[in-house]
């Protein structure tokens, strides 16, 4: 009988969670893009809250006033941050332009020197493996120009229009945020003494918790990595240490790619061309911007809700067969929201079970 009731458990609990993850799926195929930027606007709200409760606690302001100052000083905060980091990245990228013609002599030197080499090697012609590889890039050249060049001004249109459809987007997230401050404890006050009022805000408060956890990990490591990065390249004296610093930790966010990708060549490159500090450095950078990603992750992620490192990145990988490169972030926040909504289903069942328990308990009692 126990193998049986156990067996009848475990198709349950198969069934609610293939409905549960198909109706998560369904919703970020279908629902997820029509709503998202009130979910966006729901969480500038929710930063901005705080602020906007004490602004109408202390000197009375109404919530809508309250919710626009707080919005325009953070979004002033933010722009004054991403402006500067963006001119500093911009002067880097600038720097880097100019001096690309100096690495192009330097790389020439070194094509020349492997296609000599080839040569020897082979047996060939000297010149005749440089000779072929000039006729492959002059071909790429000429594809660039015939295929990628025209398809690019073709797209120019659409960019733009993509850019002010963008901007139109952002207001409208700016004005939910400032509406739903507003109407937030209204819409509480009238619905909280519901049922599924109830039920939803279980599963939406443990999804929320699980996905502020999450992200605030994930910006938090990339942050350790950034700065990191950003100081190892500067030992070297590396002019684009803001740069590459930057754009490494966004690598190594991705679990298919890594810091690795370009830390450990170019140690490698460093090392045949006898700079055996500049290698070292670059080594001990990769290995700590593993150890601060193995280190830390499971403590703030794992341990907090409940995920195992192997689960989150088998999640990025289905996320990204399903949703493309969104799915790193869409998978992760769907095996969150799985796992909220099935406990919240639990939680409700036991709750329902005790419920009839206790009433059969009271019946008896009268008998």
């Amino acid at each position: 009988m126990n193998f049986w009731e156990g067996m009848n458990e475990r198709v349950r609990l198969f069934f609610k969670l293939l409905i549960i993850t198909l109706g998560v799926y369904l919703s970020f195929r279908f629902i997820l893009p029509l709503i998202w930027p009130f979910l966006f606007a729901s969480l500038l709200a929710w930063v901005i809250r705080p602020s906007t409760e004490f602004l109408y606690r202390k000197a009375r302001i109404p919530r809508t006033i309250g919710g626009s100052i707080s919005l325009v000083v953070l979004v002033y905060i933010i722009g004054a941050a991403l402006l500067y980091l963006g001119n500093l990245l911009i002067k880097q990228a600038f720097n880097f332009a100019r001096s690309i013609p100096a690495y192009l002599s330097i790389l020439a030197g070194k094509l020349d020197n492997i296609c000599g080499n080839c040569d020897e090697v082979f047996g060939l012609t000297a010149g005749s493996a440089r000779a072929a590889m000039d006729d492959n890039i002059l071909k790429m050249i000429d594809k660039v120009k015939t295929d990628v060049i025209p398809g690019m001004t073709a797209r120019t249109l659409n960019f733009t229009i993509q850019i002010v459809a963008s901007v139109g987007i952002l207001m409208i997230i700016l004005i939910s945020a400032v509406l739903i401050i507003k109407e937030v404890p209204e819409l509480r006050k009238k619905y909280e003494k519901s049922n599924l009022y109830t039920d939803i805000n279980k599963v939406t408060a443990r999804l929320a918790d699980a996905g502020i956890v999450y992200m605030r990990a994930q910006l938090l490591i990339m942050v350790f990595v950034a700065v990191c990065c950003v100081t190892g390249l500067v030992i070297i004296r590396n002019q684009y240490a803001l740069l590459l610093g930057i754009l490494i930790a966004i690598l190594d966010a991705l679990p298919l790619i890594g810091s690795g990708m370009v830390l450990v060549p170019w140690s490698i490159i460093m090392l045949i061309n006898g700079n055996l500090f500049a290698a070292a450095v670059l080594i001990t950078v990769y290995l700590l911007c593993q150890i601060i990603r193995e280190v830390t992750e499971p403590k703030l992620i794992g341990d907090k809700i409940g995920i195992k490192p192997l689960y989150t990145l088998i999640s990025m990988y289905i996320g990204l067969r399903l949703f493309g490169i969104a799915g790193f972030i869409l998978g992760p926040i769907g095996l969150i929201t799985i796992t909220a909504i099935l406990k919240g289903v639990n939680d409700r069942e036991n709750c329902d079970t005790n419920s009839d328990k206790g009433l059969n308990t009271n019946k008896d009692m009268r008998l």
